[in-house]
């Protein structure tokens, strides 16, 4: 695949800021985020509409791209003091390209992982907090399909509030402006601490190996759990009652790294710790409105200590569920009343772990957030985040809806040990 920039733009919004909203605050969440990049991107066939020609799809977008950022305005204004965004209207990076060589067909059916990452308009790295905080890149096939890359900064949106945006912009660019309502209350009820920069330290130390990255140690590979996976894996699941695809997913991966970390020279007797980030918009009671932008997820941690367990998936099984539904309303209420637990949870855990004393493995749900994009040309026909950062795994829908996609990013020696599994259910799901 052979990808070539056409023009580079920058979108600002249609409508300029008004003055009593040209300061954005960060929110305690946000602060505790590591400066990076995060992307997705999504695939659509070539439009078959009466408007589907080049120009006219182009004008589209950069059209609705600035309505759009007069409702998600903080995404077009810079990062100030580290503390809030100045909604200046600086806009945002917009970049066409062209693709040759290979045809939309050719990528959703046979994916080269690092490859996809010439369909984002940048390098996922350490974000320099002074540049746009959302970058686009619509890329175009000779067949006439198009896949348009997003990036954001995790500075001011979590993957939740990244679906958001896109699907926002979706709806602009079909003429449904109406449905597109944001909110921004995250910096009134979860307040910027000053207590917190230990622990924002300690995330970017350990959390994004961005040398590794750099360096092309870090691999990402792709494994399909089909329904019928998911059935298995459910009935292996006995303790369990109902377990979710999330659960027996996240509990399978679980086993193979703890069982793939073992298979080496590392102590048996080492802790292994799970990480699943939970969206507490909906868990919040009452409720948070639907559309809160920003970051409104935590790091919910269960640990794994030795293996006496013979049943030990059923028992990973057990402990994400614990833990996925610990995160309720009074676990938001502690949050908002300022209580330190959590922070001094987290910075345990990864002060240990970036000291080699604990293995971890984190994981993050992007399902149910993002087929429904439809810029007026139907629903993509698939989803992909093309690469992670070390030990962090991202969970999508299959294009049926009824699988789930594990994106899994390991060290290229961890991947190799990962991937040799005698369970034939491994096998038959790796791509």
């Amino acid at each position: 695949m052979e990808v070539e920039i056409i023009t580079r733009d920058t979108i600002k919004p249609s409508s300029p800021t008004p003055p009593h909203l040209k300061t954005y605050n960060l929110s305690y969440f946000d602060q505790t985020m590591s400066p990076i990049l995060y992307p997705i991107i999504l695939y659509y066939t070539k439009p078959e509409t009466s408007t589907s020609t080049t120009t006219s799809s182009s004008t589209c977008l950069k059209r609705s791209l600035s309505k759009c950022l007069t409702k998600f305005y903080p995404l077009a204004g810079r990062i100030k003091d580290d503390v809030s965004v100045d909604c200046n209207d600086s806009g945002v990076d917009y970049l066409e390209a062209k693709v040759t060589n290979c045809t939309l067909l050719d990528v959703i059916t046979n994916p080269n992982i690092p490859s996809l990452k010439q369909l984002l308009p940048c390098e996922l790295h350490i974000h320099d907090l002074e540049s746009p905080l959302l970058l686009v890149q619509v890329n175009r096939f000779q067949c006439g399909g198009i896949a348009i890359g997003v990036c954001i900064s995790h500075k001011v949106a979590d993957a939740s509030a990244l679906g958001m945006f896109v699907n926002g912009w979706s709806c602009t660019a079909r003429g449904d402006c109406e449905t597109v309502a944001p909110h921004f209350e995250l910096s009134t009820l979860f307040p910027w601490r000053d207590d917190t920069n230990d622990i924002e330290k300690e995330s970017q130390a350990t959390e994004g190996d961005y040398d590794h990255e750099k360096d092309n140690k870090i691999v990402t590979k792709r494994f399909v759990f089909n329904a019928t996976d998911i059935a298995r894996l459910r009935d292996k699941a006995r303790n369990v009652e109902s377990p979710t695809r999330i659960e027996v997913v996240s509990a399978f991966i679980w086993k193979r790294f703890v069982d793939s970390n073992r298979s080496k020279t590392r102590p048996t007797s080492k802790p292994y710790s799970v990480l699943h980030a939970m969206n507490l918009r909906k868990r919040r009671a009452p409720p948070l409105a639907e559309h809160g932008f920003g970051n409104m997820s935590v790091l919910v941690i269960e640990s794994l200590e030795t293996e006496d367990d013979d049943d030990e998936y059923c028992s990973l099984v057990g402990k994400i569920r614990s833990a996925i539904r610990g995160v309720d309303g009074e676990f938001v209420k502690k949050l908002e009343s300022g209580d330190e637990w959590y922070l001094k949870h987290v910075k345990a855990v990864l002060i240990e772990q970036g000291n080699g004393g604990r293995e971890r493995i984190c994981f993050s749900s992007w399902c149910w957030l993002f087929y429904d994009a439809d810029f007026g040309w139907g629903r993509p026909v698939w989803v992909s985040p093309p690469s992670s950062f070390r030990n962090v795994v991202i969970l999508m829908d299959t294009r049926d809806g009824e699988g789930i996609e594990a994106w899994v990013s390991l060290l290229d020696e961890d991947i190799v040990e990962f991937e040799s599994d005698p369970d034939t259910l491994c096998t038959s799901i790796c791509s």
